[in-house]
């Protein structure tokens, strides 16, 4: 049983049939609630112009940031809404440990990680020169998640 945590009250929303009928997405969405949710887990980024595309490192930090910011807000004590300028939490560059592996379609590559943190787990890698791939995963929910990655290509659709 992979359930989240759910209140009462979203359980009784959930639980408890309207007297009107529901599309079938809505009644799809509504079941998707009822399990844990990775919070923007995987990024791709693109940047034609090499010059303008930040190193591995700091797009894997910015994505943990963002993460962090996101979803992390109450834990890292701050205050809410967007306006907070507070940086003392965020994680910097010297965070990022070369040598790790990843797994890309069913091969070892090599990636760098983010294993400082208390919430998130971080890891990335160039996907191709112009490509880059940075997956932030919540700590708590790592024993549950097969962190392999596939690359997804028009004949696989």
């Amino acid at each position: 049983m992979n359930l989240a945590d759910l209140d009462e009250r979203t359980r009784a929303s959930l639980d408890t049939e309207p007297p009107w009928p529901r599309p079938a997405w809505l009644i799809e969405a509504a079941q998707l609630m009822r399990y844990p949710m990775l919070w923007e887990a995987v990024r791709t980024s693109w940047n034609r112009d090499a010059s303008e595309r930040a190193t591995l490192a700091q797009q894997l930090v910015d994505h943990a940031n963002h993460v962090l910011r996101n979803r992390y807000r109450e834990q890292l004590g701050l205050a809410p809404g967007p306006h907070d300028t507070s940086s003392d939490w965020m994680i910097t560059t010297s965070a990022v440990r070369a040598g790790a592996t990843a797994r890309l379609d069913g091969a070892e590559i090599d990636a760098v990680e983010i294993d400082t943190d208390p919430s998130v787990y971080a890891i990335g890698f160039p996907l191709s020169e112009d490509v880059v791939v940075t997956a932030v995963l919540p700590r708590d929910e790592l024993i549950y998640l097969d962190q392999s990655f596939t690359t997804d290509t028009p004949e696989q659709r």
